[in-house]
């Protein structure tokens, strides 16, 4: 079994170019079947691929026996003689988005720290069938039903996706090895395991005993038509975008060229325009996309609709206007109190710092530089001051080498144009080493010879 597992692991990796040589693959192992089978199939075959591992473990705090599927996972990656990096989140809700958003910021992190190029995670043809068929019932159209693609962004490969759960857990249980069992898999409160335990068990008794490959068929099929109408979308965009001064806050088509593409096209174009304008597109759904259809279409030569999370869409005459109102921040500056808390009046919220002492009793948890970072006091220059952006703003991202311009940052980071000015920066003397919410800086990070470091916990106050 083990051997035949391992073949058609290597097969599956070829066949979709995952892995190149030299290449550094982060390994998102939870300590489940899953995860535990991908660790070792992938240190299995790393001599013929030419690659190294990084195992990554992310513990979310939600369960008893979390901090014991950490250690579980560290010893698997000891035993395997694996580098291995942990990290701890606590999050404000239950939900699987959450968790998914956690987990991904996580694994970018261990990535730039540890020079992975590839993520590799543990989804399997189980997973497409479930992923498939939790769109269906949601009415999405071929971006959800394309399932869970075995590459994804040329950075996220999936090397399980070729196999079941039945030919994952046999893989593990040749070679003895025992997996963690999550409870929360078991959970009916999520939608995911509804149908895992009652949906699909109940298609496969009673209508079709092959429905998981059916639906992963029809996953593979969709995922190369919705890849082609992707590439064609993004091409008849550039043609409609009417260009404009790059930090104006909006999205615009000329309608008489949108109107001259299919439906299929049109709908795409749409959906592309809100992930451009804010970097998502959550909440925007079917009805969303077909109420700008009717304003298009429709001879009203002015109207404006609301649309989720603040973006609205407009047309005036013969040009189509994604845009959001913009919340005039101005410029503002607050010189930072060391200990103390300090107001940060323009967004409603409050910095607090304090010197600890790494020889103290009451060292916390270090945090992960979103919106509680920790500096070596010794490379702090005063004044420190928090504001916002400014012409000519760069530093070095934690974890990369040499300087980037904020623009740059911003831009890959994916932060919207309208959200810019209130990102709120961390500036020693007159060095950027915090960008609040995102990133530190490479050069004031803590080391083995700091003696005191520079705590600071950014909080945004509920509004009124």
């Amino acid at each position: 079994m083990t051997s035949r597992f391992l073949q058609q692991l290597h097969r599956f990796i070829s066949q979709h170019a995952m892995i190149e040589t030299g290449e550094t693959v982060l390994v998102a192992v939870s300590g489940g079947a899953d995860s535990l089978a991908l660790l070792y199939g992938l240190h299995a075959l790393r001599a013929k691929l030419e690659c190294h591992l990084h195992v990554a473990h992310l513990n979310h705090n939600l369960r008893p026996d979390a901090d014991a599927d950490a250690e579980f996972v560290r010893q698997h990656a000891a035993r395997l003689d694996v580098p291995f990096s942990l990290a701890q989140v606590e999050l404000p809700v239950l939900s699987e988005a959450a968790g998914r958003a956690a987990r991904y910021q996580f694994y970018e992190e261990v990535a730039a720290r540890s020079g992975a190029t590839k993520v590799a995670l543990g989804h399997h043809r189980d997973d497409i069938a479930e992923t498939v068929l939790m769109h269906l019932l949601r009415g999405s159209g071929t971006t959800g039903l394309k399932g869970i693609l075995p590459v994804r962004e040329e950075r996220f490969i999936r090397p399980l996706a070729g196999f079941t759960r039945q030919e994952i857990e046999a893989f593990l249980a040749s070679m003895n090895i025992e997996p963690r069992h999550d409870a929360t898999n078991t959970d009916t409160r999520y939608l995911r395991n509804r149908i895992r335990h009652e949906l699909l068990p109940l298609l496969e008794r009673d209508y079709n005993p092959n429905v998981k490959i059916g639906l992963n068929r029809t996953a593979e099929v969709l995922g190369a038509e919705s890849e082609y109408l992707d590439a064609m979308a993004r091409e008849a965009f550039e043609k409609c975008r009417v260009r404009q001064h790059e930090d104006e806050d909006s999205m615009r088509l000329d309608r008489a060229l949108f109107r001259r593409y299919p439906l299929a096209l049109q709908r795409r174009m749409l959906r592309y325009c809100v992930f451009e304008m804010q970097g998502h597109i959550t909440d925007f759904y079917f009805q969303h996309c077909q109420a700008i259809l009717d304003v298009i279409q429709g001879d009203a030569p002015n109207a404006v609709l609301a649309l989720p999370n603040g973006l609205q869409f407009r047309r005036a005459y013969q040009c189509l206007i994604f845009e959001r109102e913009r919340v005039e921040t101005g410029n503002f500056a607050y010189p930072l109190a060391v200990p103390g808390n300090t107001s940060v009046r323009a967004l409603n919220a409050e910095i607090a710092s304090r010197v600890v002492g790494v020889d103290a009793d009451d060292v916390p948890p270090l945090p992960d530089g979103k919106l509680a970072a920790a500096f070596d006091w010794d490379t702090i220059r005063l004044p420190l001051t928090v504001r916002n952006r400014r012409p000519g703003d760069r530093f070095q991202p934690y974890g990369m080498q040499g300087t980037k311009k904020l623009k740059d940052f911003f831009i890959d980071a994916k932060v919207p144009r309208f959200e810019r000015d209130r990102v709120p920066l961390l500036v020693s003397g007159d060095e950027l080493v915090w960008v609040i919410g995102y990133t530190t800086s490479e050069q004031t990070q803590l080391h083995a010879h700091t003696r005191r470091y520079l705590l600071v916990r950014f909080v945004q106050k509920c509004k009124t």
